[in-house]
Formats: C-alpha cells, structure tokens, sequence
C-alpha cells in the first residue's frame, strides 16, 4: 500500500504544479499505470481551480501532460457553466480543452449544443462550432424547441459575460425566420449590458400601427440610458428616453418621449417628466420633479398617463422623530377641458416647520407649527365673464400650537385633553370680495376624549371592542378667509376624532360639536382579521361650512360605517359609507382584493354624491375590474374594465394574454378607451411583445426546467 500511495504521488505532481491555486484532487474507483500513462476509472471525479470533471474513465498522459476523457462526462466550471460531452481532450488543471458532441449550458437556463467546443488555457473564451443555442426544454429526442439560434460558430466571452454568433440563424419550431451575418447577446448571468431590449409592436386608430425597439446603453455602473423610437403607418415618428444616475448622495431619473405625428400636422410634440433625489449636509434633503408636456392631450393619446393636472415641485426638507422642515415650490398646470392655466393658482411657495415637545408645566406632547404659504396666478385682471377672484394672489403667514395629553384610570378608561390655537394673517390682491387686502384670525379649540378599549381572548382568538366619546369647544364664527386648499373635506376612519376635518390651513372646523364611535376587531387564529367602526358628528347647529355631498353638512353628520374583512395577503375586503337617518348615501366605496393559486383580482365600486365645487357636476356611480387567471398550461388571461353606471356604458375595457414557458414570453393586449372629450376620440389599441428566455439576468424568476439538465 506505501508503494501505491508513493508511486500515485509522484505520478500526481505533474497535475498538482498544472494548477494555480491549489494541488489537484484525484477521485476514483480504481487506478491503473501502463506504460507513462495513469488510467482512473468509475466514477472518476477530478477537482482543480475550482473546476470539477466528471467521468467514467479518464487516462492521464504524464510527458504530454492531458487528460483524455471518455464519455459521458460533465465538467462544471464555476457557479453558472456546465460543459456536457461525449469525448474531451483537456490540459492538466482542466482548462485548455476540445470536447466533441458536447453542450454548454449556462446558468441552468440557457444550452448551447456543438460538434465541437474548445477552450483556451485562460478559460475566458469558449468557442462552439456547428451550435444551435436555445433555452427551450428537450425532453425526448428529435423534438423541436420553441425557437433556437443555429450559428457557424458561437463565443462565449466569460469575462465579458458576451454570447457572440457568427452567421446566425433564427428559427421558430424549426422554421427559419431571419438570418444574421453577426449577433451578440448577453449570456444569462449579465445583469447590465448594452444592446436591444424586447420590442413591441402595437395598433392604434390615433397612432397607427407600428414599433417600438429599445435600445439601452450603459454608461458605466452608475448611469444608464434607454433610447425608444417608435415608428407607425400614420406619420408618427417619436423618440423615447430614460436617463438614470445614482450618485454618492442621490439619484436623477429622466424620462419622456419627442417626435411628431399625424394628429397634429404642424409642430413637434412630446413630454418630460424628471425627479431625483439628493442628501444634503446636516440630514436636509433634496427633492425634486418636474412634469411638463407640449399639448393637453398628448399623454392620454399615447397611453403614459390619465392624469389632468401637472405639478412640478422642488423642496428642501429635513425630517426626524420630533420635527420636520420643508420649503418647497409647486409649479401646476391643467390640462383639463375649459380650465385655464391663468386662472387657477399656478405658482406655489410653502416654507414650514413644525416640532413636538413635551412640555414640563402641561405634560403630554405638543405639537407646534410655523408656515409661510404664497400663491399666485399668472393673470393680473379679471376678464369680464369671470369671477371675481379669477386674479386672485394670497399671502399667508401661519403659527399653531396643538395640545393633549392622556391619562388612564384603574378601570381601564383612557382620558385625554386636548387644545390647541391657529393663528393666520392674509395679504390678498385682485380680489373683490375682499374690501380688506390685509388681515388675521384666530381660531381656538378645546377638547376632551374619553376611550374604553375592552379586549377578550378566547381560545387563540382575541377581540377589541373601543367606544370613544370627544367632545370639542370652537368658536362658532370667525373672519371670512380665501379657501383654496380646504375645498374637499374628507370624512373616513381616519379623521373621525380629528380637531378639524379640512386638509388645508385656509379653512378650520368651528363650533362646539360631539364626535361618537365605535370600533371592533376580531383576530382569529385561524387567520382572519374582521372588524369595522361606525361613527357620528353630532353638532350644536349647523354653520354652513359643509357642502352637500361632504357626509359632513347640517347638525349631525352622515353616519360613517366601515367594515373590512384580511385573510393574511390572500384576501383584503374594504367597505367605507356615509348615509343619513333615511340611509341616502352620500358616499360609498367597497374594494376587493383576492389572490388564489391560479387567479388575482382587483375590483372596487365608488359611488359619490355631485358635488360642483370639488369638480363633481353629477354624481359618481362607478365600477372597476383588474382581473388575472391561469388557463392552464403557460397560459394566463387578463382582463381589466371600468364602468359608469350614469351613462351605462364603459369608460374603458381591455384584454390580455401572456404565454410563457422556460423559454419565451408572448404578451398580446387589446384596450378600449370610450371615453371623450372635445379634443379626444374614443380609440382602441392593440399590443404584442415577445421576449426570449436565457438571455441577460432579467428573467431568473421564469419556471425551472422539468427535464434535463
């Protein structure tokens, strides 16, 4: 055995100085020595420089220092290359090499098979020749794949992480579709590379039909840019980009689209829209979009956006536990039918700060906030026809202190106190309705709440049952002020046991008022969390700051009630109204949220009272639907649908289908828009992509292989 051992060594050191970083290791059944030649056999595994070979029977030839390998062998080099083969002739330390009848496979998803396959001593360039690469699953010989790529020769660059053909040929179950004299792809573990992303082809009867071909360039590893131009049968001609940098302290994103088209004749149409982010010294920081589009309707023509309005906003801010500080600048424009830029406060400037202390004479915590707030329109008179603030610049310079604190009795009864003052002093120009340009008020409140949450737990369920009781002292009148970011109050759970329910500073809740509630929740062990709340406003009179529709106008408020239903991610049911003794809704939304092993769906129905000054002329009766369901196979079917109740029609409607196997994805989508407007006609559109698997990292999450390698 000493011999043995003594006579494998020193045929072994020839193998071990072959390797660079290390001896290699020698695995197998039996070892034989025959005339300058070291024959292993069963079960022959080889390890050197982080390479593994497998085989049944190696023979190692010591003067000419190689391995002749007869298959079938497997040699896996590193995390994410395997080389499969039936004969290889290979140097020492396993990395110069000629396999015949072999495959490469990379990252288990894509397969590259060849006649034959030769590597260089370096180990950074492997070349295929007479290959078909695909990443479509074989499971039974002579079976034709989705598509494949048949080339005269194919590098893989492992440096690089580069996939080079050389006379390409692209098939579809075995049909030939293009030729290519050169391509190059990115091989499946780059996650960045320059070159073409998927393309899209689509029909619009505004648009035309055509393409869209991205192509995206890296810039190094912290920039990047995607140029998109797409190009129809109707005179639409546009190029659209997106920029990202990251920097040290931040990020920049710029995206937006330029060309022209057959909708508008004359001129060059597009849109921007930018924002980024940056750290600033003393934990302040930057933040900043901006939005901006040559016409009214060229974001819903080419489908970027249903939005109306624009805000472009840059602010400085610093936010921690106990306080926060802003200054920021809004720049709005509308691009709605009928609304004038000049006429609606374009310019905004707010500069805040608030902090939260905890006094040592009061106790408790209190909130304390400084803003100055300026707004301005572009117009500098009033047109006749318009109203009378159509021209209206304000000024607003604003200090509140909001107080409480909370005690808890022995019987489980939570008391809090609560008070608080809002001053403001107003600069108004070109305004009628104002005889004095310069003013200030006040406006106090005082209150007191009273909760008794009562739990009970009962065999791994608990429950919470939470009556609260406030009651609030506020002035009944104060000085007319100029309301413009108070003109839609909201009533919901979440400002229920609010001081005031307006959002803005222009406008405070007065008067004396009680506000009723009462909240359950059941957390089941099973799973299931249910519960709701119903509460009132109940006041000492009416004053007229509520409209109709707001669930809050008149001496008692609408009875809020909301129920909601979770089932852990799987299942989310949210119902909110607000109804009168009569139960005359003022408002109701119901939302629904299911996922199962095979389908997700989306869905919510709203219905809103008519209220005129929050831009609601008739009342809002609508339903809408996002809907997704496995067929069956590498199918999935998508279906999404909004409708109007008042005109019994859809507003919009689409459908989708997605194939998608180990190898390809194929989106088709088909969407409805019916609605219109004096400048926009209904339309209908048309969408197909096709991606391929195997290529780039960007598509690791697609289903494993079922057979095979």
């Amino acid at each position: 055995m000493r011999q043995l051992a003594l006579a494998l060594l020193l045929w072994l050191l020839p193998l071990a100085a072959a390797a660079q970083t290390g001896p290699a290791t020698l695995v197998a059944d039996r070892i034989d020595f025959d005339q300058g030649r070291l024959v292993a056999s069963g079960d022959v595994e080889i390890f050197a420089d982080g390479r593994i070979l497998r085989a049944e029977q190696i023979t190692y030839l010591r003067e000419e220092d190689r391995l002749l390998v007869e298959g079938p062998l497997v040699l896996v080099d590193g995390d994410d290359a395997v080389l499969v083969a039936d004969f290889a002739d290979l140097s020492a330390d396993l990395r110069g090499s000629v396999l015949q009848g072999a495959r490469l496979v990379l990252a288990d998803r894509l397969q590259i098979a060849a006649a034959e396959i030769a590597q260089g001593e370096d180990g950074r360039y492997t070349q295929l020749y007479n290959a078909v690469a695909s990443s479509c699953t074989i499971c039974e010989d002579g079976e034709v794949p989705t598509w494949q790529i048949r080339a005269r020769r194919i590098v893989h660059d492992r440096e690089e992480r580069q996939i080079y053909f050389d006379q390409a040929r692209f098939e579809v179950a075995g049909v030939p579709i293009a030729w290519l004299p050169r391509l190059r792809l990115p091989d499946p573990t780059l996650e960045r590379s320059s070159g073409w992303l998927r393309p899209r082809f689509s029909s619009d009867n505004l648009l035309g039909t055509g393409v869209t071909a991205p192509y995206f360039f890296t810039l190094g590893p912290s920039r990047d840019l995607t140029l998109s131009p797409f190009v129809t049968n109707q005179e639409t001609r546009s190029l659209g980009f997106r920029y990202r940098q990251a920097f040290d302290a931040g990020e920049v994103t710029v995206e937006g689209a330029i060309g022209q088209d057959g909708i508008q004749k004359n001129g060059t149409r597009g849109y921007v829209f930018a924002e980024g982010t940056f750290a600033l010294p003393r934990d302040y920081r930057l933040v900043w979009d901006l939005e901006a589009v040559s016409d009214d309707d060229y974001l819903v023509q080419y489908s970027i956006t249903d939005r109306d309005r624009l805000d472009s906003r840059a602010a400085i801010e610093r936010i921690d536990r106990n306080s926060r500080i802003v200054a920021e600048t809004i720049l709005y424009k509308s691009l709605r039918d009928g609304e004038s830029n000049r006429f609606i406060p374009t310019r905004v400037l707010t500069v805040e700060r608030q902090g939260r202390v905890r006094p040592n004479l009061l106790g408790g915590q209190l909130l304390w906030t400084l803003q100055a707030h300026g707004r301005e329109r572009t117009a500098t008179h009033v047109p006749e026809g318009e109203a009378e603030n159509a021209a209206r610049d304000v000024l607003r310079a604003s200090a509140a202190v909001d107080w409480r604190r909370s005690w808890v009795t022995g019987n489980g009864l939570v008391w809090t106190s609560l008070a608080g003052m809002h001053l403001d002093a107003y600069s108004v120009r070109q305004d009628a309705n104002f005889e004095d340009t310069t003013f200030a008020r006040a406006v106090p409140y005082a209150g007191l709440e009273l909760r008794l949450p009562l739990e009970r737990h009962s065999d791994g369920t608990r429950e919470v049952l939470e009556p609260v009781l406030q009651f609030f002292l506020a002035p009944d009148s104060k000085r007319r002020t100029p309301d413009e970011d108070s003109l839609t109050p909201e009533f919901d759970g979440g400002n229920l046991f609010a001081p005031s329910r307006f959002a803005g500073r222009d406008t405070r809740e007065l008067g004396s008022r009680i506000n009723l509630g009462l909240g359950y929740t059941r957390y089941d062990a099973s799973g299931w969390v249910v519960g709701g709340q119903v509460g009132r406003v109940i006041r000492a009179g009416d004053l007229g700051q509520f409209r109709s529709g707001t669930g809050l106008d008149g001496d008692a408020s609408d009875w809020l009630v909301s129920l909601r239903a979770a089932y852990g991610e799987r299942l989310q049911l949210l119902s909110r109204s607000t109804f009168d003794d009569g139960f005359t809704f003022s408002r109701s939304e119901t939302s629904l949220r299911w996922i199962g092993a095979r389908y997700e769906l989306d869905t919510q129905y709203t219905w809103l009272e008519a209220d005129e000054e929050a831009g609601r002329p008739i009342d809002t009766s609508e339903w809408t639907v996002d809907a997704s369901l496995a067929l069956g196979g590498d199918w999935t079917g998508r279906v999404n649908w909004q409708y109007d109740f008042n005109t019994n029609d859809a507003s919009r409607a689409g459908l989708g289908l997605t194939y998608r196997t180990d190898c390809v994805s194929v989106d088709f989508d088909v969407e409805r828009r019916f609605t219109s407007t004096t400048t926009l006609r209904p339309s209908t559109s048309f969408g197909l992509s096709v991606g391929l698997a195997g290529f780039g990292a960007e598509d690791r999450a697609r289903r494993a292989r079922k057979c095979g390698l």
